[in-house]
């Protein structure tokens, strides 16, 4: 996978897609793989913005059978499926425990019918899955079994725990940058740090978009039959220089906010806990050896650019988790790292009320509503669902612009690394191949590249040094994968810096291979260097935040 900006200006595409997060990945994957000429741009880097910032759950669909929301139960069964087939080695199951209490709906009578209607609604779910990703049964435990695992319920009028399995994705970034390393590899013309500025309308109908190069600064124009507007809450400032009025407003806006903790009381299970402070439920999800805790939204106003988490946010959130919990004791001190984005909601009904999360996706015929030809808009809300959203939208824009697409076939096409059809013969082989790899080594590889981590094993084979490994991941990910700063690496590449900072050996190491490859000189290198110690994502340990 190449940056070919002379590629995107050479000749005019079917679809020009604005936005690499989840949706804009899955639709080019979906355009690519169908046979439509197909263009994606990213204004930073792939999944930088609101994707990434996710409690990593791929979602099985159990709160909209709470809602007796039957098509979207199915809907996220099918696709939690499909991610658990395509993308074996980033999505596995987790086991998922709710305490139950009262006699009402969170009763554990109550709660055992839910977990028996959600296994029977989804009985072929664990069907063409390797063993390992099998999604078990769920059911209830009983209040001492509940109390054997978290003992700091026993002061609790808790009765039990309602047990289901969800999916949890390793790394959200490697799922998406998988998305676009698929479209690549189906001919889509793929570039991240081209920020389109406006654009192109020849009166009632768009016809490309004017595209800024990150690096060099230079503008040029990019042609499409149609443009597909996924910037996320991006999409309003991409509609902001049209002609025509809108009929209505771009989605409100909301901040979401996850803390990765140390010193949880239990990382065996993901936690559903309810806040008496907010009466509301927050998640607790073990995750590469911290637990992630959300998600705290507060409504957000003006530019997404300006995300901003403060001191007061913090403080807040902090008090929520604790009173989810007694005894949690959660201080400034267990949390290693944020993670902020901004997303589209629904306008709260009070300025003082917390904004709540649109249900559904929203996909915007521009034609239709506004009179304005050859351009949607598409907001979407979770990773799970993003691959068949994408199907969906291809098929209308195909028939729209006359292309014959081919027949979808992202249901069974495995992402990059993912064609492992047994994955526990898989590990063996790696582990017997590799003795010298430590295990927590070689299991975060395969969990991370899955069957590309024997190219970057291959790599350090012909490397020298303690590094040798660390240096050939370095390597593959900026030969074949695009990242342009040593953030894009990192944080969406190697996956060094997601769970905390990097210590300052590894960050120089990283830096030198990397400016190596890139022709960087000592002063570039200090610069990246100095931009990921001061990135958002990272806990600034002293009274102020600074993002």
């Amino acid at each position: 996978m190449q940056r070919n900006l002379s590629a995107l200006s050479a000749a005019p595409f079917d679809l020009l897609i604005v936005g690499g997060g989840s949706y804009g990945a899955a639709v080019a994957r979906e355009a690519a793989t169908r046979g439509l000429k197909t263009a994606l741009v990213e204004q930073a880097d792939f999944c930088s913005g609101s994707s990434a910032n996710s409690l990593k759950i791929i979602h099985g669909g159990l709160r909209y059978l709470q809602q007796a929301d039957l098509p979207r139960v199915f809907e996220s069964i099918r696709e939690r499926s499909i991610l658990l087939q395509t993308a074996p080695h980033l999505v596995a199951p987790v086991s998922c425990l709710m305490p139950t209490r009262g006699l009402t709906m969170k009763s554990r009578p109550v709660m055992a019918l839910g977990m028996l209607a959600n296994d029977i609604l989804s009985s072929h779910r664990n069907r063409h899955l390797d063993p390992l990703r099998h999604i078990p049964n769920g059911g209830t435990l009983s209040r001492r079994e509940m109390l054997g695992i978290l003992p700091m319920l026993r002061d609790t009028r808790t009765t039990g725990a309602a047990r289901w399995y969800d999916g949890l994705a390793y790394d959200t970034e490697r799922l998406v940058l998988g998305m676009v390393k698929a479209a690549a590899r189906a001919g889509a013309v793929v570039a991240n740090h081209a920020r389109v500025c406006a654009l192109r309308q020849d009166q009632n109908r768009i016809t490309g978009a004017v595209v800024e190069d990150g690096l060099s600064g230079a503008t040029f124009d990019v042609r499409a039959a149609m443009v597909v507007n996924a910037a996320g809450p991006w999409i309003g400032q991409m509609l902001e220089g049209l002609e025509r009025p809108l009929a209505e407003p771009a989605p409100h806006l909301a901040l979401g906010m996850n803390l990765l903790l140390r010193n949880w009381p239990i990382t065996s299970d993901a936690l559903a806990l309810q806040s008496t402070r907010q009466n509301r439920l927050y998640f607790f999800m073990p995750w590469r050896g911290t637990v992630m805790a959300g998600t705290y939204y507060r409504e957000h106003t003006g530019s997404p650019d300006d995300l901003k988490v403060t001191d007061d946010d913090i403080h807040a959130y902090i008090e929520d988790l604790n009173s989810s919990l007694p005894g949690a004791a959660i201080t400034r001190d267990d949390i290693v790292a944020v993670h902020a984005g901004i997303v589209p909601c629904r306008k709260p009904a009070r300025p003082d009320q917390e904004p709540a999360l649109l249900r559904h996706y929203r996909l915007i015929d521009h034609a239709r509503r506004d009179g304005i030809q050859g351009l949607f808009s598409i907001c979407g809300i979770k990773y799970t669902t993003a691959r068949g959203v994408a199907e969906h939208v291809v098929t209308t824009i195909a028939k729209r612009i006359g292309v014959a697409a081919t027949p979808s076939t992202t249901r069974h096409d495995l992402l990059p690394g993912g064609d492992i059809p047994d994955l526990a013969a898989f590990q063996q082989e790696m582990a017997t191949a590799h003795p010298a790899v430590a295990p927590n080594d070689l299991d975060h590889l395969m969990a991370l590249y899955g069957t590309e981590a024997q190219d970057i094993l291959a790599l350090a084979n012909t490397l020298e040094g303690p590094d040798a490994l660390l240096r050939a991941e370095v390597l593959f990910a900026v030969r074949d994968e695009m990242p342009l700063t040593l953030g894009d690496l990192l944080f969406r590449r190697i996956s060094r810096a997601s769970t905390g900072r990097p210590e300052p050996a590894l960050l120089r190491i990283c830096a030198e291979t990397m400016g190596q490859e890139l022709s960087w000189d000592e002063a570039q290198i200090q610069q990246e260097i100095t931009a990921v110690e001061n990135a958002p994502t990272l806990w600034q340990a002293a009274s102020q935040i600074h993002l």
